[in-house]
């Protein structure tokens, strides 16, 4: 506090989050067990509704709905995946940290996605110029799940005719992966949430597009399990870069404390 120009005093204020912790993890053991619960029945209808292709003569009619049938259980498939995944990397389930050379990563990223870059013609590939040879020390999988859901996501929200361009820089802190498209953007309202559980954006664009909204939220789990950090910048009309910064070593025990990082600070891991 100030009073006539000069400091008097200052105000603490405590608040106890306990709650809302407890809350936050009931909410995350409710979801993985209902998950766990669903994949069960959502094979059998898939299997099902497989075979009723092979059981009998179809008119077109019929092999319609079926196939609607298939993709919606796939939709819903990829939805309980995704929960199941998220719920191991949030309880901690142990890293298998290997060395990983951060390129082949990154092209196997880009060999999985091509298909979908084509049908959309839009150019997807490796900055030249940035390519590193510098192993770190990373969980493979999960990396390359991180990369690949930020490249996917990249590719679902830039329009045909568009690019999309994943970049290695070394930076002090770590290996930096940097996926920069020329796609819709993001409003400034949506970006502080996005990475957050079942977030999306609420441009009509971004709605027009399928998503459960956790593939965000697996990237910024998978980098703070490696003691990491993702971010994003994004203007309206112009595109998106969303960045993730791996350390080059895992030391047991060891945080990296980037969590919450000033600008001034972000700025220097660019």
């Amino acid at each position: 506090m100030i009073a006539d120009g000069r400091p008097v005093g200052r105000v603490c204020v405590l608040r106890d989050v306990t709650h809302f912790k407890e809350l936050d993890a009931l909410k995350s053991e409710f979801v993985s067990t209902v998950s766990h619960d669903l994949r069960s029945p959502l094979t059998l209808v898939r299997g099902y509704a497989t075979m009723l292709r092979m059981s009998s003569e179809l008119n077109e009619e019929q092999k319609g709905y079926i196939t609607k049938i298939v993709v919606g259980v796939e939709s819903m498939t990829r939805l309980v995946n995704n929960l199941l995944d998220l719920g191991r990397i949030e309880a901690g389930i142990g890293l298998q940290i290997d060395k990983v050379q951060a390129m082949e990563v990154a092209e196997a990223v880009i060999g999985a996605l091509q298909l979908q870059a084509k049908q959309k013609n839009i150019s997807l590939g490796v900055e030249p110029q940035e390519k590193t040879a510098r192993l770190i020390e990373a969980d493979r999988a999960l990396l390359q799940q991180a990369l690949f859901n930020l490249v996917e996501n990249a590719l679902k929200y830039t329009p045909k005719g568009g690019q999309v361009r994943i970049s290695l820089k070394e930076r002090q802190q770590g290996l930096l992966f940097v996926v920069q498209d020329n796609g819709i953007g993001i409003a400034p309202l949506d970006q502080p949430r996005l990475f957050e559980k079942f977030y999306r954006g609420r441009q009509r664009e971004a709605r027009a597009q399928r998503g459960s909204g956790l593939g965000l939220a697996i990237v910024r789990s998978i980098a703070e399990r490696h003691g990491g950090k993702a971010w994003l910048e994004s203007q309206l009309g112009q595109g998106s870069t969303f960045f993730l910064l791996i350390p080059y070593e895992q030391a047991i025990g060891r945080k990296i404390a980037l969590s919450g990082g000033s600008e001034k600070e972000k700025a220097s891991w660019r």
